[in-house]
C-alpha cells in the first residue's frame, strides 16, 4: 500500500500476489469493515426511549393503556389481557433468568403474538421499533438492573420416529395432557380452572395448531418455551420434570408432529364426483381420501351480541357428490362438548351452511349474515343434542325451520374436536331448498358456535361469502377414447408398411 498525491492511501498494488506488508493492510481493512458494522449494528438496536415513547402513544396505549399497565380502552374486550409492561414480566424470552433480551422485545413486536389480540408490527419502520423497545423498558427499570442471562439448551435431538415416542412418554410422564388434552387439542380437565397471575382465565395452548404458536414454532423455540416456561402463566419449566436433558427436544419434536407447521386456506369449497355409496360415518377412512378445505373464521362484530374473541376460527371442509345426494364433513376444535341447557345456562355447540335459496346469475348474493329482510338465505344447521334441521333465514334472528327436512347428520366428539357429516339430496323440487348443480359457482358461508364459551344467537364465529364448486363427472369416455386412439395408430402404421413393401 502506497500513499497517493492526495494523501489517501493507495490500494492498487494488492492485487495479484502481495507482500507481508500488504497482506497485513488488507486483513486490517477487512477487520476495520467488519467492525464498522459492527458498530452501526449495535448503534442501530439501541433505540431512543423518548422517541419510543411517541410510537407507544399513538400504536399501542389503545390496548396497553397510557402508562403501560394493560388497561387501555379496548383491554376490557380482549382475551387474553394486553400485557402489563410495568411488571415487567415477559411470556416469551430466550434467557434463563426473567429478563428478556432487546432482541426478544423486538421480535414480539415485529411478530406479534398468534391467537391473540396483538398484531405484528413489522409494518413499522426497524427504527421505530427498536425505539418501542427502549421505551418498555423504561416502563420497568428494576427488572432490566439485571442482565439477561443466556439460556443454555442441551444439544439439539433431530426429529425421527424415535424421538416423537419418546417425546410421547415424556407428554404423559409429565402430564402435559391435563392441560393440553390428550390429543393436544387444548382440552385437558385442568383447562376450566387455569388463570395467569393476575387471576385472569387463560386458556392452554392448541398444540395442533404450530402455526399459531407464540415465540415461534421452529423446534428451538418449542424446545426454549419448555426449558423456560412462560412465565405469569401456569405453564412451568420441564428442564428439571424431564429424565435427561435432551428429552425437551424429544418432546418439542412430539408437540411438532401433532398437526401441520403452516396451513393453506383455502378460496374454494371444491365438491368430489364419487360413484360410490357416501358413509354417514365421519371416521370411516372414505373421508380421509378426500382433500380438505380450510376455512377461517372470525368472531361476528357487526351487530350485537358481538363476538371479540370466537372460540372457533377454523373449520375443515371435505365434500363430495354423485347423481343423487351430497354430503358435507366437517371438522372443528372445540375444548369441550356443550349442549342447550336451560336450567344450567348453558348453549349448545353449532355449526351452519348459509346457501342462496337458488342459484342466480351475476355476482350478487343476499346479506352474508344469514340474509335480510329482503333477500333471505337457505341454511343447513347442525346443533349437538337436536342434530341437523334446514331452515331459512331473513336475518339472524328471524330464522324459520323448514318442514320435513331432507337432511340427515352423524357427529362423532372426541379429544376436543368435532367431526360432521351432513348429508342431502342433490336436488329439491322445494322452492326455498338449493338445488345443487355441477360445474356451477354456488356462494357459500359458515357460521359456528362454542355453546361452552357462551356463544349463541349473533355471538358467533363466521365467514363472508366462499364458493362452492361441484366438480364435472368424470366421462367413462376416458377409458374408452385412448385404446382407440392407440389401436387406430397402430392400424396407421401397419397399413404404410404394408404400402412401402409393395412398391419395393
Amino acid at each position: 500500500m502506497t500513499v497517493g498525491h492526495s494523501g489517501h492511501p493507495d490500494y492498487t498494488g494488492l492485487a495479484g500476489s502481495p507482500s507481508p506488508a500488504r497482506r497485513f493492510a488488507l486483513v486490517a481493512l477487512i477487520v476495520l469493515v467488519f467492525v464498522g458494522a459492527g458498530i452501526g449494528s449495535a448503534f442501530a438496536q439501541a433505540g431512543d426511549a423518548q422517541a419510543g415513547k411517541l410510537v407507544y402513544e399513538r400504536k399501542c396505549a389503545l390496548c396497553h393503556g397510557e402508562k403501560g399497565d394493560g388497561k387501555g380502552p379496548a383491554a376490557e374486550l380482549l382475551v387474553p389481557k394486553p400485557r402489563d409492561f410495568t411488571t415487567g414480566v415477559y411470556k416469551i424470552r430466550t434467557t434463563a433468568n426473567k429478563v428478556p433480551t432487546d432482541r426478544d422485545l423486538f421480535r414480539v413486536i415485529t411478530d406479534g403474538m398468534p391467537g391473540t389480540s396483538m398484531p405484528s408490527w413489522a409494518v413499522l419502520p426497524e427504527k421505530d421499533r427498536w425505539n418501542l423497545v427502549a421505551h418498555l423498558k423504561t416502563l420497568a427499570p428494576d427488572t432490566f438492573k439485571e442482565a439477561p442471562k443466556k439460556l443454555e439448551l442441551p444439544k439439539e435431538v433431530a426429529s425421527s420416529p424415535e424421538s416423537i415416542r419418546r417425546g410421547k412418554e415424556m407428554y404423559e410422564a409429565i402430564e402435559c395432557n391435563k392441560c393440553h388434552g390428550t390429543d393436544g387439542r387444548a382440552d385437558g380437565p385442568s383447562r376450566p380452572e387455569l388463570k395467569d397471575d393476575w387471576g385472569n382465565p387463560i386458556a392452554p395452548a392448541n398444540l395442533t395448531m404450530p402455526w399459531r404458536f407464540r415465540g415461534g414454532s421452529a423446534p428451538v423455540d418449542v424446545a426454549t418455551r419448555l426449558a423456560n416456561g412462560v412465565v405469569g402463566t401456569p405453564m412451568p419449566s420441564f428442564i428439571d420434570s424431564v429424565e435427561k436433558p435432551e428429552d425437551v427436544w424429544h418432546l418439542a419434536n412430539y408437540i411438532l408432529s401433532l398437526g401441520p407447521r403452516t396451513l393453506t386456506y383455502a378460496t374454494l369449497v371444491s365438491v368430489t364426483n364419487v360413484s360410490d355409496a357416501i358413509p354417514d360415518d365421519p371416521d370411516a377412512a372414505f373421508w380421509k381420501a378426500i382433500a380438505p378445505n380450510h376455512i377461517a373464521l372470525l368472531g361476528q362484530v357487526i351487530v350485537d351480541p358481538r363476538n371479540f374473541n370466537p372460540s372457533i376460527d377454523l373449520v375443515s371442509v371435505r365434500a363430495v357428490y354423485h347423481d343423487k345426494e351430497i354430503a358435507f364433513h366437517l371438522t372443528w376444535d372445540d375444548p369441550m362438548q356443550s349442549v342447550e341447557d336451560a336450567a344450567k345456562k348453558t348453549y349448545a355447540d353449532a355449526i351452519s351452511l348459509q346457501f342462496p335459496p337458488q342459484p342466480r346469475p351475476g355476482p350478487e348474493r343476499p346479506y352474508f349474515l344469514m340474509g335480510d329482510a329482503s333477500d333471505g338465505v337457505y341454511l343447513l344447521r347442525w346443533q349437538n343434542g337436536k342434530g341437523v334441521t334446514e331452515a331459512t333465514a331473513n336475518g339472524p334472528t328471524k330464522i324459520v325451520p323448514l318442514a320435513g327436512s331432507e337432511a340427515t347428520a352423524k357427529a362423532v366428539y372426541a379429544n376436543g374436536q368435532y367431526r360432521l357429516v351432513i348429508k342431502r339430496p342433490l336436488a329439491s323440487k322445494h322452492p326455498d331448498r338449493l338445488t345443487f348443480q355441477p360445474a356451477v359457482f354456488t356462494p357459500v358461508a359458515f357460521q359456528a358456535w362454542d355453546g361452552g364459551a357462551g356463544e349463541t344467537g349473533t355471538k358467533m364465529s363466521l365467514t363472508s361469502w366462499y364458493y362452492l364448486r361441484l366438480e364435472e363427472p368424470q366421462s367413462n369416455r376416458r377409458f374408452v377414447v385412448p385404446p382407440v386412439v392407440a389401436i387406430l395408430t397402430f392400424a396407421a402404421l401397419l397399413l404404410v408398411v404394408r404400402v412401402a413393401n409393395r412398391r419395393a
